[in-house]
């Protein structure tokens, strides 16, 4: 969630990327919504700023509330919207942002949220997927720290073919980051700078065949080649109050893509198409830098639940080509929604008595 002193680098970021491009999806189509669609309907569910596809029960997604909220998970059922489970873990969390589920079922909890950009270690929990009901259980976690200095992030995500976890960056100049391969519970993880990223990044999921790493802002939602994280589609989405979820949708062959609120929409898109030639961008620092995600390894292999609950994923025909009328629709949508989110986040606030 922008604090109030983020507002203003956060505004120019979302202008930059919605309304220039930058490379970005700057000729980028709407992504088209479809049947599925469905409310968090538990009110409990207030600021919804981490969503993962259960791998054990179908039909059912896991959230969170970001910082204010106590250490626990709600199971939805994607079918009514109805909370099916409640899990408390009992962490010291302080500012849990993002989700994300292993091929073996292992939930990642993403305390990565850091307004101030003061935290110089942050936290991802970890334990097995959940039973559906009212459950508590325990968690183990990973200490992380930036080779470059502090970031804010509320993307956490998983390669599905090697098992190995990356965290997005928000902010204007993004970027991709790697745990190590096998990450340590004693002492502190450094991360790997791996790629840049689109800017204001608010969530990231993998396709489940792990083909691309997709990225969702308050406006897009841009795929990258799994392998050079390049940029080779991207898609408007539609309209949300403060679009902070992405997650793979039953099936995996779709998207849901949510939002903050009580009483929020969630919202099934397509994923956008892969154009025949990648965007070229920026690559990272050379020190420390892998240039592509790590072989496959004997700690997290594909298993055969997983490809049951997550199938393969084909690339969908090739988008056609955008004319300026669909330009000048995605500038004016853009504009639109930085308005909308950020006048409804002020007086969020102001109602509140001030950001926590």
């Amino acid at each position: 969630m922008p604090s109030a002193t983020a507002r203003p680098a956060l505004a120019a970021a979302l202008l930059t990327t919605g309304l220039l491009g930058v490379g970005w999806g700057a000729a980028a189509s709407p992504a088209g919504a479809a049947g599925g669609d469905f409310q968090l309907l538990d009110a409990r569910v207030a600021e919804s700023s981490g969503l993962a596809l259960s791998r054990r029960h179908p039909h059912t997604v896991w959230t969170t509330n970001d910082s204010g909220d106590s250490a626990r998970l709600f199971a939805v059922d994607t079918r009514t919207g109805r909370t099916t489970g409640v899990h408390q873990y009992g962490a010291p969390v302080r500012d849990v942002e993002a989700l994300a589920i292993t091929p073996q079922g292992r939930v990642l909890v993403g305390d990565l949220g850091d307004n101030t950009t003061s935290r110089s270690v942050v936290r991802v929990f970890w334990f097995d997927e959940p039973d559906l009901g009212d459950t508590a259980g325990g968690w183990a976690s990973w200490e992380l720290e930036y080779p470059d200095g502090p970031h804010d992030a509320e993307s956490l995500a998983v390669d599905p073919r090697s098992g190995r976890v990356y965290v997005v960056t928000k902010g204007a100049s993004g970027a991709v980051y790697a745990l190590p391969r096998v990450p340590s519970r004693r002492g502190v993880n450094r991360l790997v700078r791996v790629a840049t990223a689109p800017a204001v990044a608010t969530d990231a999921v993998y396709l489940a065949d792990g083909s691309a790493l997709l990225v969702r802002t308050y406006t897009q939602v841009v795929r990258l080649d799994a392998t050079t994280f390049d940029e080779v589609g991207s898609a408007f989405l539609p309209l949300q109050r403060q679009g902070e979820t992405i997650a793979l949708a039953p099936g995996g062959s779709r998207l849901l893509v949510g939002s903050e609120g009580v009483r929020s929409s969630v919202r099934v898109v397509d994923v956008p198409s892969a154009l025949a030639a990648p965007t070229t961008r920026a690559t990272a620092p050379a020190t420390g830098t892998v240039t592509s995600p790590p072989a496959a390894t004997s700690t997290a292999p594909p298993t055969a639940a997983s490809a049951t609950t997550a199938p393969s994923t084909s690339a969908r025909p090739g988008s056609p080509p955008v004319s300026a009328r669909q330009v000048v629709w995605g500038a004016s949508a853009s504009v639109g929604l930085v308005a909308f989110a950020l006048l409804s986040t002020w007086l969020a606030r102001r109602a509140a008595g001030g950001h926590r």
